[in-house]
């Protein structure tokens, strides 16, 4: 549940009692030293595995979207530049 990027540290709480710092502890002792590095990095700061912080992302993502895109919903919204018109191509 630790390595998935969406399962909270509270959802691992209530699943099996473990608080986050716990959680680090047992994910370095079981991964290899890079392996928990690229985990830390990853899961530092990412609003998915805080449940305050992933209620406060989806209150900011369901908000109604801007005029500019409303208006051009199945063209991708990318400025025109040499490496788009290559990468589409």
């Amino acid at each position: 549940m630790a390595w998935d990027d969406s399962t909270s540290f509270e959802a691992i709480a209530l699943n099996y009692g473990l608080d986050e710092a716990q959680v680090i502890a047992l994910m370095r002792q079981n991964l290899k030293a890079r392996s928990f590095r690229v985990w830390r990095q990853r899961v530092r700061g990412r609003s998915s595995k805080h449940a305050v912080k992933q209620a406060q992302q989806t209150a900011r993502t369901q908000t109604a979207p801007s005029p500019a895109l409303a208006d051009n919903t199945d063209e991708f919204p990318l400025r025109e530049s040499p490496a788009t018109r290559l990468s589409l191509k």
